[in-house]
């Protein structure tokens, strides 16, 4: 099914386009997922940047790209401060890389909490909420510079959303962005609050896809399966019980480099285009899935509500 019993995936890292001369922005990028996002785009020739909570953890992982795609590649990784939790840090990053380019190929917002205890951040946002409301503050600051390149000659600009099949666990209650309060929930689980910021992760691709249609910009959104990452840090506060099983389990999950394979295909692959997968959500590997009918926010209500308050909060914290 997965891991070590899934077939050979017919799309791999081979298939990326030479992507000289592109710029790419990779959230979370110092380790899992996103570490080999960084490193594969790095590879074929693109100017990466970490965006990352740590400084020292993004260097060192920078440093460990380096090593492992050697002298004759000499990648070009940069590191960015980044706080999922900070809105403020969001419009900071982008502004930061607006200085230093003039260009934004791809936008990858990989950076994730996941099943952690009920806690509100520095904003008063609740913590896994932030897997929405911090990619909102970065990916509508650096909106120009996207629009931007998308007027270029043979550019081919992504917005890439990572979300979950947990978003499905949302269905299960009342999904409220209209206010703070709403967003906050506390009678929600653990994993309900999990599915609900991956609920908003899919509004928020829908509703950037309508607003950057006439740009042709791709927006997609992305479930990259079960992997053995440290986002699994996140279960471990809440139910520290599970470590063993966890250890199994990752024995059976996909290994980092099998889980970014479609964030690389939504990222780079000209399939995107051909296939019209605009606001798409695609499952392992590069497959475009139905969303179900919350996600799919027919009427527009829930996307609208979404970007309506994270709106006011970057007002209010940024």
């Amino acid at each position: 099914m997965f891991g070590l019993f899934s077939q050979k995936p017919q799309w791999n890292v081979s298939s990326i386009p030479d992507l000289s001369g592109r710029v790419a922005i990779v959230t979370g990028g110092n380790t899992g997922l996103g570490f080999v996002s960084c490193r594969e785009l790095a590879r074929k020739g693109a100017r990466v940047y970490m965006l990352s909570r740590t400084e020292s953890r993004a260097l060192a992982a920078i440093e460990k790209i380096k090593k492992e795609l050697g002298p004759e590649i000499d990648p070009k990784v940069e590191y960015i401060n980044f706080d999922l939790q900070s809105l403020k840090t969001g419009h900071e990053a982008a502004e930061e890389l607006m200085k230093r380019e003039t260009r934004l190929d791809i936008l990858i917002n990989n950076a994730g909490i996941m099943a952690t205890p009920y806690e509100l951040g520095p904003d008063g946002i609740e913590g896994q909420a932030c897997n929405g409301t911090g990619h909102f503050a970065l990916t509508v600051a650096l909106l120009p510079l996207l629009k931007k390149t998308a007027t270029l000659p043979e550019s081919h600009v992504r917005i890439v959303n990572i979300t979950s099949i947990v978003y499905n666990l949302a269905r299960l209650g009342t999904p409220d962005f209209s206010s703070l309060e709403g967003l906050n929930q506390k009678s929600w689980s653990t994993w309900g609050r999990y599915g609900m910021s991956k609920l908003s992760n899919i509004l928020f691709t829908n509703e950037l896809q309508k607003r950057l249609d006439q740009d042709g910009i791709y927006c997609v959104s992305v479930h990259p399966g079960p992997v053995a990452t440290e986002l699994y840090r996140g279960p471990l506060q809440s139910w520290p019980f599970l470590a063993s099983l966890l250890r199994i389990l990752n024995m059976l999950y996909y290994t980092p480099e099998e889980g970014a394979l479609t964030h690389l295909y939504a990222a780079t692959s000209l399939e995107v285009e051909e296939k019209k997968l605009k606001a798409g959500l695609l499952f392992p590997t590069a497959k475009p899935t139905a969303k179900a009918a919350l996600a799919e926010d027919k009427d527009g209500k829930l996307g609208v509500q979404f970007w309506n308050l994270c709106e006011a909060l970057v007002k209010q914290k940024a």
